[in-house]
């Protein structure tokens, strides 16, 4: 036990009342997990008492973080400079704003009665009623109290009108979070000033000079228990998911493969037209796949030729054998800039880099997907993709391959199953069977990219090629059933977890 630190925390505690941990912490500038230890000493001795209590906490939003205030008092301030105002020009002045935000914040306001919309000449008018509303006051001093505790303040500090408008808040998205806290106090305990004596004349450890000096002789020694369990410290590790990753690009190099990267922001041109994905598809809405505000275009850098292959691949097939999608190829919708919703955008670029030649490429990365979150869904995920380029290649190989992979990474049972996927024919489904689970479950999709992709690249090879995702894996090597655990930052979790290698 370190004596100094004792000292210091009791004499503390003598002075004044209870003290929360975290505070204690920062006041005798000591690491938390130090601390607890010499707390936990302490208790054992009486010195000390421990008691815990649950708080409920409000903390601001992000949305609240990012404006600083509710969208409704910035639309309050803008109007009650000018009093009326066409709501086009409204929504002009706040661009910078999510028009969601511009929506729910004039909602507000209308159902405060302290603005209007009425329709005059086709145009419609905002215009304000009140110029001193009780509930812009109201809701002001509640966010600005929030804004100045962004580590949560105690919801019994509010008022019972503030709590109110407080529930009311915290169902709008990204302004209020109310939840439970708990916080552990320590106070003196029955033996603190026997303690405080005794830690003055104990040894807890030896030094020569203390042995020269004879100063042991006068002084008591601490006394151990053999018996008590040591302190339990958490070394540094990498995240399940990091090491998931290693293994994974260690596996496919050992198989003779070469990692590829790309860009997080892609051209449609790329992500969707060289995959011969049709550009009225329902995964090019914005429902599914995040576009880029500004810019909204990029540049095409690819030559002018393959372009046209692939604006006469999708009206009319080209010469690849299909009757292609029909209608009118726009160069507009091709030039559009997103966050790829796949890595197999970085394999059909190195389809174009590579041309003609046996290779074998794999790709490990991040993609993002306009999804609701939920047990099984994110937003923004890992995936891995991966392209064989070969004058013999076949489907055999391909699943082959596929089936090396799994074994490599520890499940034994896998079966493929005839499937579609809009930019490979033959296609499939890899499953592996998860015995713990008692079922097969799929991973992936994988299959030879159709002429439609490679031809306009100058590629008549087969190329085989594949997508799997990385977190389901994740979540079958650690038996989790939700997949939001693994980027919740759980540190219970993040420390007891093993690392499965």
């Amino acid at each position: 036990m370190d004596v100094v630190l004792s000292k210091k925390l009791l004499n503390l505690l003598r002075r004044g009342g209870p003290k929360e941990l975290m505070e204690l912490s920062r006041e005798l500038g000591v690491n938390i997990d130090k601390l607890r230890g010499v707390i936990e000493e302490l208790r054992k001795r009486e010195a000390l008492k421990l008691y815990v209590e649950s708080l409920t906490l409000v903390f601001p939003g992000e949305k609240l973080l990012e404006l600083k205030t509710l969208p409704e008092i910035l639309l309050f301030n803008e109007l009650k400079n000018i009093g009326r105002i066409s709501l086009r020009e409204l929504q002009n002045r706040f661009s910078y704003m999510d028009p969601g935000d511009i929506k729910a914040g004039l909602g507000k306001l209308i159902s405060k009665g302290v603005v209007t919309i009425k329709k005059e000449d086709d145009v419609n008018l905002v215009e304000l009623i009140l110029k001193e509303p009780k509930y812009i006051v109201e809701v002001e001093k509640i966010i600005n109290k929030v804004l100045n505790y962004p580590n949560g303040i105690e919801l019994g500090s509010f008022s019972k009108d503030e709590l109110n408008l407080i529930k009311e808040l915290s169902k709008r998205p990204g302004i209020l979070i109310i939840k439970e806290d708990h916080k552990t106090f320590i106070r003196k305990g029955d033996n603190l000033e026997q303690v405080i004596k005794e830690l003055e004349e104990e040894i807890s450890s030896l030094t020569p000079d203390i042995i020269v000096s004879g100063i042991w002789k006068n002084k008591k020694f601490k006394k151990y228990d053999l018996n008590e369990k040591p302190f339990v410290t958490h070394p540094a590790k990498l995240h399940p998911l990091h090491e998931l990753v290693n293994e994974i690009r260690e596996i496919f190099l050992s198989m003779g493969f070469e990692e590829a990267r790309g860009p997080l922001v892609e051209l449609a041109f790329v992500n969707f037209d060289m995959l011969f994905q049709p550009q009225d598809h329902p995964a090019r809405d914005m429902q599914d796949t995040f576009y880029i505000k500004e810019p909204k275009y990029g540049k095409i850098t690819y030559p002018d030729e393959i372009v046209d292959h692939v604006r006469q691949t999708h009206e009319s097939g080209w010469v690849t054998g299909s009757s292609g999608w029909g209608g009118k190829w726009s160069i507009n919708e091709a030039r559009k800039l997103l966050l790829r919703t796949h890595t197999t955008a970085v394999s059909v670029r190195k389809v174009y880099e590579l041309g003609e030649r046996e290779a074998k490429i794999f790709s490990i990365g991040r993609v993002f997907r306009n999804e609701t979150v939920d047990y099984k869904h994110l937003a923004e995920f890992m995936q891995i993709d991966g392209i064989i380029i070969s004058k013999n290649g076949n489907l055999r190989q391909l699943m082959g391959v596929i089936e090396e992979f799994y074994n490599r990474l520890g499940f034994k049972d896998v079966r493929f199953w005839p499937s579609y996927f809009p930019y490979t024919e033959p296609s499939l489904q890899p499953s592996i069977y998860v015995s713990k689970w008692g079922k097969w479950l799929e991973l992936g999709g994988a299959g030879i990219f159709r002429p439609e992709v490679t031809y306009p690249l100058g590629v008549k090879w087969p190329v085989l090629a594949w997508g799997l995702g990385i977190e389901r894996i994740l979540m079958i090597k650690y038996d989790l059933d939700d997949i939001r655990v693994i980027y919740e930052n759980n540190l219970k979790w993040l420390r007891h977890v093993p690392i499965l290698r």
